[in-house]
């Protein structure tokens, strides 16, 4: 039985740790504050309660997953609440639109802003779809030990057809004209930490 120590005790370091130990390592968990969960955890002050991180509930697949390698379910664990709408976009002062819940009311209002944006919003979430398929099925649990990995005629085909080498800036903009919804689509690649102009498409 191999010893092994998880440094930081958030949502990565905890399924470090636990895939680890169900593997049948020993494991040692180190964070810095008192209790485990990182940015996945809520801080009270005067009788308000503040999220520490957590914004969006993305790839549910991959939380999935996780649990199921323990016999369990995230609906076992946890409920699910849609919120409609899912956020306010501040575009500036006295000028905000609250974004609706669902892909159809989100056409709605692109619809209003941009005629043809409601069509264009269906290609794009397309193409969103082909990529993340290509990325979760083909890509993301590859053990990438060596590059020979990678040499698969269909995963290099679905690479080629994924605008990766073009900025999600130019990928968006060759989809919609209104600055506003130019906006909203760039917005979430903030909170990977990247800017649109910088992260492939």
């Amino acid at each position: 039985m191999a010893e092994a120590i998880v440094i930081g005790a958030g949502v990565a370091g905890l399924s470090a740790a636990t895939t680890l130990a169900h593997a049948g390592h020993r494991v040692t968990l180190l964070d810095r504050n008192e209790r485990p969960g990182g940015r996945a955890q809520t801080w009270k002050s005067g009788g308000f309660t503040f999220d520490l991180g957590p914004s969006f509930y993305w790839m549910p697949d991959v939380f999935e997953r996780y649990f199921q390698r323990f016999g369990r379910t995230t609906s076992e664990l946890f409920e699910l609440k849609r919120l409609d709408p899912s956020y306010r976009i501040v575009f500036g002062p006295g000028d905000h639109w609250d974004l609706p819940a669902g892909e159809e009311a989100v056409g709605a209002l692109f619809e209003q802003e941009e005629p043809g944006a409601r069509e264009a919003l269906k290609r794009f979430l397309g193409e969103a779809r082909s990529k993340y398929e290509l990325g979760m099925h083909d890509l993301v649990y590859r053990p990438s030990l060596s590059w020979t990995e990678y040499l698969d005629g269909r995963l290099l085909t679905g690479l080629m057809r994924t605008s990766v080498f073009s900025s999600l800036r130019k990928h968006v903009r060759r989809h919609f004209r209104s600055e506003r919804i130019r906006r909203v689509m760039e917005f979430p690649v903030l909170f990977l930490g990247a800017a649109p102009q910088d992260t492939p498409a």
